[in-house]
């Protein structure tokens, strides 16, 4: 087992990791070795991967044509798609609006802390309002589309993360993708080493608790919010339109995607690729589960995994977008 754990730390970490774990005594054979090999093999290693998952779907009946209705569709039809629509507005709103609220109130700007201090502050309490307006709308449109996968439930959470056990490969190697064609676009260039400005604040300050602070946003407000708005509201909307949960979950992870491209700090446009791979990996699984803290899930786990491979194994080693 102790084998199998280094295998897999090497195929996201690289040689990096190697010492972390040489110590654990889990083979004679030298480590390095092993992630080395591994390293110059990670492509083959995701293509087999994302083969197997593939055949492991094909297999379930979720890629064959009909699959997801063969499964059970959610029933968004008791709502017109315009109120999926305003309530996913209402969480939006809901988030910036007391984020816009919270930085101009007197308190944080006559306040001791920082800029930065003060930009937490504010994306926390975004957060909270948003999360607050998500779970009463969750409330109140169960009750008119009891079938439309809007109850949260402890099973979610190991149900999202073998999700994302299984996505994973797909989303590593569409960032291998954005990295590749933004070296070839930009001859030879380099991208950013850390895709998201959460991830380089907590690089240069790890100790800071402040930081932390923004993580925790991230890898709990964010996960939370974003997937309402995106997954449950607007991809219910476009299933009630279009009839099809793979346009819908096409055209949603496309502008879930873009929304990282907008604000004050956006992403470099190669991890974009990375961020369509998750908004398609939450909408299949949301879809497929209907289970509303499946996304969720998954959507946490990838920007957990990214703080954790910057933090203790380097910038390099993250998964580009956040």
């Amino acid at each position: 087992m102790g084998l199998i754990v280094a295998l897999a730390i090497g195929l996201v970490a690289g040689p990096a990791a190697a010492q972390a774990i040489d110590t654990a005594g889990v083979t004679d054979m030298r480590l390095e070795d092993v992630f080395g090999q591994m390293q110059q093999h990670k492509l083959w290693i995701l293509l087999i991967s994302n083969a197997l998952v593939v055949a492991l779907l094909f297999a379930g009946g979720l890629l064959v044509p009909g699959g997801f209705a063969k499964a059970g569709l959610r029933d968004v039809t008791p709502m017109p798609a315009a109120l999926w629509l305003f309530a996913g507005l209402v969480v939006f709103l809901a988030w910036h609006s007391a984020a816009s609220v919270v930085a101009a109130s007197g308190w944080i700007q006559n306040s001791q802390l920082d800029d930065f201090q003060r930009k937490v502050v504010v994306h926390l309490a975004g957060y909270v309002f948003g999360i607050v307006a998500g779970i009463g709308m969750l409330f109140i449109l169960r009750r008119s589309a009891p079938d439309a996968g809007m109850k949260l439930s402890g099973l979610d959470v190991p149900v999202g993360l073998g999700c994302f056990m299984l996505a994973y490969p797909f989303i590593e190697l569409s960032a291998m993708t954005g990295v590749a064609l933004y070296t070839q676009l930009s001859e030879g260039g380099t991208p950013p080493r850390i895709a998201h400005p959460v991830l380089q604040s907590l690089t240069e300050n790890p100790k800071d608790i402040w930081a932390w602070g923004m993580v925790a946003g991230a890898v709990i407000g964010a996960p939370f919010v974003e997937e309402l708005i995106y997954r449950v509201f607007l991809q219910g909307a476009l299933l009630r339109i279009t009839k099809s949960p793979w346009i819908a979950i096409l055209i949603t992870s496309i502008l879930f995607a873009l929304m990282h491209r907008m604000g004050e700090t956006p992403v470099p446009w190669h991890a974009l690729l990375p961020i369509f791979a998750v908004g398609i990996a939450c909408g299949v699984a949301y879809e497929r589960t209907r289970r509303v803290g499946v996304p969720i899930m998954i959507h946490a786990c990838f920007n957990a995994l990214n703080v954790i491979l910057a933090l203790i194994i380097g910038p390099d080693a993250a998964v580009a977008g956040l």
